[in-house]
């Protein structure tokens, strides 16, 4: 439209300077214009129709030059233009960035629809599996940050969810394992998103690498993981948006008193969605549903169970015959030191295997701190060592038990020469021995408190020596 203009305006007789201020335009482009032919009434009409930026000047690419460049997108159709315009260059091209940018703009091949292909699971086929957390205002005006994994059988829409203390890759397979044998079964077909605590390969890179522990449990179960792409979630199929649906119709629907009010209304709300209510995609209850898809799912094993399931890990054994599990050190057997050893991880246990044999079990204390010792480790540790690292273990292995043991063994040492501490020392680490460590750390706060620092006065805590 705008060469018809200055077409027109030159036609009734305005100067170039004239028309280049009333169409706001370069008086060089006035002047170029006005040396081609003025446009037909159809061109005009076409380039009202045209979207996107206005042509501009003709580009100066030769026409072997736009072949190659039309060559070029088709094999890189995503290739930017500034690109393009940079091996151009290299090719002969005299022209400026603007006048290639509108060229590429105008060869690039046009994409293909994005279609979205929704589909339904068969019975047995799909469950969908999904972390989320909800900020939660209780009663008494108290914030709370809840995690749940949420779990959904794609074709009855039966649905399970766990509250979860984090999202780490053991929470993930102990939800998976607690909701299973809810289910009664697995589905053949997992579907994730792609947490680094599921998938440790990078999104995209084939085939995907599930994490260990998921690993362990889809070869116990034989179940087949299914990993979406990042914002591609019509690749679910026709499940809904999982945590979403969690989150609007339970989390942020109700009001609780605590914690413990949101798991008791959690267990009302998860049968009242499976056993009662239609469900709104497919209009049936999912209970209902259910009982056409139970017998094809996979069968759990018995030792696939929320109680009794252990997590295989490995680790090195220390020098200090020791090794870590979530923040907490483990004793281990001596003769371990330096051997790669298997760690199996209950709910509330941790056992050490050593090619074969368990040369460790220890009631399981994540995030102590203190190292986790029993009777037995600390009589197999002694058995190896000599001269004054006897001294210094048995001191190590109280001052372990906690901070009053620590305060009490500070006040020992400084209250006399030094050395001196060897003998109580070794004395207290024999009530330790024959009293277990609860016992011990209790008599040596109760001593601390009656300002007693002796042997006695922590024999007299546990009841072992008369007043």
């Amino acid at each position: 439209m705008t060469r018809a203009n200055i077409h027109l305006l030159a036609e009734n007789e305005h100067t170039q300077q004239d028309i280049a201020d009333r169409l706001k335009v370069g008086e060089r482009s006035v002047r170029r214009i006005l040396t081609e032919p003025c446009p037909t009434p159809d061109e005009v009409r076409a380039d009202r129709r045209a979207a996107g930026p206005k042509q501009g000047r003709p580009t100066k690419a030769a026409p072997e030059l736009i072949e190659r460049i039309r060559k070029l997108l088709v094999e890189e159709p995503s290739i930017p233009a500034t690109e393009v315009y940079r091996r151009a260059v290299g090719w002969g091209y005299a022209g400026k960035r603007s006048a290639m940018s509108e060229l590429v703009r105008r060869l690039r091949p046009e994409k293909k629809p994005d279609l979205v292909v929704r589909f339904e699971g068969l019975p047995g086929e799909y469950g969908q599996f999904d972390f989320g957390e909800a900020t939660l205002t209780y009663a008494d005006g108290r914030h709370e940050r809840l995690h749940f994994f949420a779990s959904r059988l794609k074709f009855s829409r039966l649905l399970h969810v766990v509250v979860t203390p984090n999202q780490k890759a053991e929470t993930v397979v102990r939800s998976l394992v607690a909701t299973f044998e809810q289910w009664r079964g697995a589905p053949r077909e997992w579907v994730f998103d792609n947490p680094r605590t599921i998938r440790i390969s990078l999104p995209g890179v084939e085939p995907p690498v599930p994490h260990t522990h998921l690993r362990d449990l889809l070869a116990e179960v034989g179940g087949i993981p299914t990993f979406c792409l990042p914002r591609k979630g019509n690749q679910k199929g026709s499940v809904e948006n999982l945590v979403g649906f969690v989150k609007g119709d339970f989390f942020f629907a109700r009001k609780f008193r605590d914690r413990e009010d949101v798991l008791v209304q959690l267990a009302e709300w998860l049968h009242e969605t499976n056993h009662i209510r239609p469900c709104r995609a497919t209009g049936e209850v999912p209970a209902v549903r259910y009982e056409r898809e139970r017998e094809l799912l996979r069968p759990v094993p018995d030792s696939v169970c929320a109680a009794r399931y252990t997590i295989r890990e490995q680790r090195v054994v220390s020098a200090s015959a020791l090794i870590h599990h979530e923040g907490t050190p483990y004793a281990v057997h001596p003769r371990a030191v330096g051997h790669t050893v298997d760690l199996r991880i209950g709910l509330d246990f941790l056992e050490v295997v050593d090619a074969g044999h368990v040369v460790a079990r220890h009631a399981r204390r994540d995030k102590r701190g203190g190292v986790v010792r029993s009777r037995e480790d600390r009589e197999a540790t002694l058995a190896v060592l000599g001269g004054r690292q006897t001294g210094f273990f048995k001191r190590e292995c109280l001052r372990e038990l906690g901070e009053a043991a620590e305060d009490f063994l500070t006040r020992l040492i400084y209250a006399g020469p030094p050395e001196a501490w060897h003998e109580p020392v070794a004395a207290l680490f024999e009530l330790l021995q024959e009293h277990g460590g609860e016992r011990v750390l209790a008599a040596l706060g109760a001593s601390l408190t009656r300002n007693d620092i002796s042997v006695r006065g922590v024999r007299r805590a546990l009841g072992v020596e008369a007043a």
